[in-house]
C-alpha cells in the first residue's frame, strides 16, 4: 500500500492522507458516543453541544474568516513572504480575541445568560479563540505546501490523546459524583489542542517577526470580510436550533436532539469526499461540448440519496448501539434531519457553480434568508410542539436554501454562457421530492422491522451500483 502511495502525485497523496486524518478524527469521536451517552446525563450532553454550537458561531467573528479561502490565496500571492504574512494576520485574530474578552468581562453575567454557559466555559472559549487560529493557519499552510506527514500526525495525535483524556476524566468525575462532568469533558477535550496551539503561536511569531503589517491586513480584509456574513448565516442555520432548544426547552432536549442530529449527519463525510472529487471535473468541463455534467451530477446525488436513506432506515439500530433509551424514544426526528442533510448535496452542487463564476454573494444571500426563516419558524413551532419541531423547521430551511441557490446558479450561468443550467434541474427536483418523501416514510417503517431490513438490502445494492457507475463515468470523463 505504501509503495502504491508513493507513486501517486504529491497533491493527490496529500489529499488522500488529509481525508484519512479527517475521517479518523470524526470516526474516533463517533466511537466514543456510546461511552459518553451511557455515563453522562442528557443535560450534560446538552451542555457540551451547546458549548460547541456557541463556539462555532462566535469563532466566525473571532477569526474574521481569515482561515477561509483568502488564506490560500495569500499563500500564492505572498509566496516569498509566507512567514511574515502568517505572523501579521495572527495578530489580527489575537486582537479580536482580546476585544471579545474585554466585552465579556465588562458584563459576564449578561453573556452567561445569553449563551447559557457558566463562566469557566466562557473563559475556555476565549482562550481557545486567542491561540487556536495559530494552529489553523499552520495546518492550512502545511496543506497548501503538500506537507502532510507532520500535519496529519499532529491532527491524529491530538484526537487520540484528547479522546483518551476526556474519557478518563468523565469516568473519574462520574465515579466521584461530581456535578461538573460536562465542564470536565470540555476542558479535557480542548486542553491538548490549546497546548499545541500555544507552541505553534510562538513559532509563527519567532519565524515571521512581523507583528503588524497594513499591507497584509488590507489584503486579508478585502478577501475575508465578505465571507463573514455568509459564515455567520451558515452557522446560524447549522446551530441555532440547538441554542433555541436550550433556551425554550432545556439542555436535556439539546442533548437528545444534537446526538441524533450527529448520527443523521454521519453520511456527510461521504458526501464531502464525493463533492471534492466532482468539483475539479465540473470546473474543467463547464463550457465544453459533449460534457456529461448533468448525468454525473444526478448519479452522484442519487447515490448519496440512497446512502442517506439507508442510514435513516437503520436509525433504530444505530441509536441502540450509540445511545440509551432516552435517545431511542426520539428517533422520529431523524427522518426530517436526514432529508435536510441530503439537501446539503443539492445546495453544494449549485453553490459550486456560483463559486466557479465568483458570485459568492448569492451564496450569502441564500444562506442568510434560510437562516432567518429557520430562526423565525423555531420561535413559533418549538413553543407549540417542543424540540421535535426543530427537525422539521430545519428541513424547510434547507429546502429554501437549495431552491434559492438553484435559482441564483441558473441566473448567473445564463448570464455568463447563455445556457439555462449546467444540471438537469427537472431531474434534480424530482429526486429531491422522492428523497424527502422516502425519508419521511421512515416514520412508518420504524414499526415494520423485516420490511425495513428488506428495503435496506435492496437500497444498499442500488447504492453500490450507482456509486460505481458514477465514479467510472467521472473517471472516463477526465
Amino acid at each position: 500500500m505504501f509503495n502504491k502511495l508513493k507513486k501517486i502525485p504529491v497533491g493527490v497523496r496529500a489529499a488522500i492522507v488529509y481525508t484519512f486524518a479527517s475521517v479518523f478524527s470524526r470516526g474516533l469521536a463517533m466511537i466514543t458516543v456510546p461511552i459518553f451517552t451511557r455515563i453522562m446525563s442528557t443535560s450534560e450532553i446538552g451542555m457540551v453541544n451547546l458549548y460547541n454550537s456557541w463556539h462555532s458561531l462566535i469563532a466566525v467573528v473571532a477569526t474574521l474568516s481569515l482561515t477561509s479561502g483568502g488564506f490560500q490565496a495569500a499563500m500564492k500571492d505572498f509566496s516569498h513572504e509566507r512567514d511574515q504574512y502568517q505572523s501579521s494576520v495572527l495578530t489580527l485574530t489575537s486582537l479580536m480575541a482580546l476585544i471579545l474578552t474585554v466585552m465579556y468581562f465588562i458584563s459576564p453575567a449578561t453573556w452567561n445568560s445569553i449563551t447559557g454557559l457558566p463562566t469557566e466555559l466562557m473563559v475556555l472559549m476565549l482562550v481557545s479563540f486567542f491561540f487556536a487560529p495559530a494552529q489553523d493557519f499552520w495546518l492550512l499552510r502545511q496543506r497548501y505546501e503538500f506537507k502532510y506527514k507532520l500535519a496529519c500526525s499532529v491532527t491524529i495525535g491530538i484526537s487520540v490523546i484528547a479522546t483518551l483524556i476526556s474519557v478518563v476524566t468523565v469516568l473519574n468525575l462520574d465515579k466521584t459524583g461530581s456535578n461538573k462532568v460536562a465542564e470536565g469533558r470540555l476542558f479535557s477535550t480542548n486542553i491538548v489542542s490549546i497546548f499545541v496551539a500555544i507552541i505553534i503561536w510562538i513559532i509563527i511569531y519567532v519565524r515571521g517577526k512581523k507583528v503588524v503589517s497594513l499591507k497584509y491586513w488590507k489584503y486579508s480584509f478585502a478577501l475575508s470580510l465578505p465571507l463573514v456574513g455568509y459564515a455567520i448565516a451558515n452557522q446560524i442555520l447549522s446551530v441555532s436550533d440547538r441554542m433555541m432548544i436550550s433556551k425554550m426547552v432545556g439542555n436535556d432536549a439539546v442533548g437528545i436532539y444534537s446526538t441524533l442530529y450527529t448520527v443523521s449527519s454521519i453520511s456527510l463525510l461521504i458526501w464531502t469526499a464525493i463533492n471534492s472529487s466532482f468539483v475539479p471535473y465540473l470546473f474543467q468541463t463547464i463550457g465544453k461540448e459533449n460534457n456529461r455534467i448533468g448525468r454525473i451530477s444526478i448519479a452522484l446525488m442519487g447515490s448519496y440519496a440512497v446512502l442517506a436513506l439507508m442510514l435513516t432506515y437503520l436509525a433504530p439500530e444505530i441509536v441502540r448501539i450509540l445511545a440509551t433509551k432516552e435517545y431511542y424514544e426520539a428517533i422520529y426526528i431523524m427522518p426530517p434531519i436526514a432529508a435536510g442533510v441530503f439537501l446539503t448535496s443539492v445546495s453544494n452542487m449549485y453553490s459550486n457553480l456560483l463559486i466557479y463564476y465568483k458570485s459568492t454573494k448569492y451564496i450569502m444571500y441564500s444562506s442568510a434568508t434560510a437562516a432567518i426563516i429557520n430562526v423565525v419558524l423555531n420561535l413559533i413551532f418549538i413553543n407549540i410542539f417542543g424540540y421535535i419541531a426543530a427537525a422539521y423547521t430545519t428541513l424547510f430551511a434547507y429546502i429554501v436554501l437549495a431552491i434559492l441557490q438553484a435559482f441564483f446558479a441558473r441566473k448567473v450561468h445564463l448570464k455568463n454562457s447563455g445556457d439555462r443550467s449546467v444540471y438537469n434541474d427537472k431531474a434534480v427536483f424530482v429526486m429531491v421530492i422522492i428523497t424527502i418523501a422516502l425519508s419521511l416514510f421512515g416514520l412508518i417503517l420504524y414499526h415494520f422491522t423485516i420490511l425495513r431490513y428488506f428495503i435496506v438490502c435492496l437500497g444498499s445494492i442500488l447504492g453500490v451500483v450507482l456509486i460505481k457507475k458514477s465514479l467510472t463515468t467521472l473517471k472516463q470523463s477526465k
